[in-house]
């Protein structure tokens, strides 16, 4: 078995894989985003079982499965807690082959496994893009992007967006300043429209609403498909914004990672149900046959119609005794004022 390119991704740096299944998601890491996951995780582990799922800062990040380290080891580290088994680890840890001077490979549930056809915005947040490890080039150069977008304005800016080419390649219309052709492509992947980093920074406070109308409404959804997305969303957005205003957290560059499905079959199928966030489920296979699961019936019974989580902790930390981090909640508060009426 071996790993492939990222099947769907809308922004970010190149060099995150999958495994061919699409379970995990491994990308090259730095020992300050690997730190962050291990220390929220023993966070998680301490907290009592009766607190809701949601409450905590790990409900909302992808399943921490571990860290691999190719070229100096070929076990895996770390293991969360059980909950991916032991088969499913070492699909991954035989098969990585990647060179590189002892580079670190964080390893994740991948969060499109089991969509069929998905929709997928990267919304990064805060006014801040630069850590203290940055240089004066890329201080001023962070600067004016800032300045210049919706991330010095409402704290928040569309890094990236993929969204089901549901209309033959037709694009939107245009939006005041820029035309959509300039910022977007069907290259990507078939059947698929990519927008750009710059559809976002091209976007202002006044037109960045239109930009999520395009995500959330420019489909073949029904109406009220995409109205149950939209106030799915507002709710997480709600529930995260709580859970930020008692974590006393750090984070620059972090994003907001948006999902869900086009098929509509899948949502027929379940009866147009979207729990507003799902619990982790736990992979007790235990045959000695690897097998591909992306169209097991049982396994598309656990996969959600849409889910919302917080990604991209490069330059996250605690911060004990500092409070809650100003840019993170308003600009999820922004963000959640503005979904509410599209």
């Amino acid at each position: 078995m071996t790993l492939i390119p990222l099947s769907h991704q809308a922004a970010g740096h190149e060099g995150p894989l999958q495994t061919v299944d699409g379970s995990l998601f491994i990308k090259p890491s730095q020992p300050q985003e690997i730190e962050f996951y291990n220390q929220t995780q023993n966070k998680r582990m301490k907290i009592n079982d009766d607190v809701p799922y949601g409450d905590s800062l790990s409900d909302w990040m992808p399943e921490y499965v571990g860290v691999l380290y190719p070229g100096l080891s070929n076990d895996l580290i770390h293991q969360s807690n059980g909950a991916i088994d032991e088969k499913t680890l070492n699909k991954a840890t035989d098969t990585l082959e990647i060179e590189g001077d002892h580079k670190q490979y964080l390893i994740l549930k991948n969060c499109l496994y089991g969509y069929s056809q998905p929709s997928i915005l990267d919304i990064k947040l805060g006014s801040i893009l630069y850590d203290s490890s940055a240089n004066a080039s890329k201080v001023e150069r962070m600067k004016k992007v800032s300045q210049s977008t919706t991330s010095g304005s409402l704290k928040f800016r569309i890094a990236g967006m993929v969204i089901k080419d549901s209309f033959d390649g037709k694009l939107p219309e245009d939006l005041p300043g820029f035309k959509m052709k300039d910022v977007s492509s069907t290259t990507f992947k078939k059947d698929y429209i990519t927008f750009d980093k710059y559809f976002g920074r091209k976007l202002t406070k006044d037109t960045v609403s239109e930009g999520l109308k395009i995500f959330f409404r420019y489909n073949n959804l029904p109406k009220h498909v995409q109205d149950r997305l939209i106030e799915n969303f507002h709710v997480r957005l709600q529930m995260l914004y709580n859970c930020l205003l008692e974590e006393e957290i750090r984070v620059i560059s972090g994003s907001l990672f948006f999902v869900f499905e086009n098929d509509l079959s899948r949502w027929e199928a379940k009866n147009y149900e979207d729990p507003i966030i799902s619990t982790p489920t736990i992979n007790d296979d235990d045959g000695d046959e690897e097998t591909e699961h992306t169209d097991d019936k049982e396994l598309d019974e656990d996969v959600p119609l849409s889910c919302l989580k917080f990604i991209d902790f490069a330059h996250a930390k605690y911060t004990p005794n500092e409070g809650y981090d100003e840019e993170l909640v308003s600009g999820i508060q922004n963000l959640f004022e503005i979904i509410e009426n599209i």
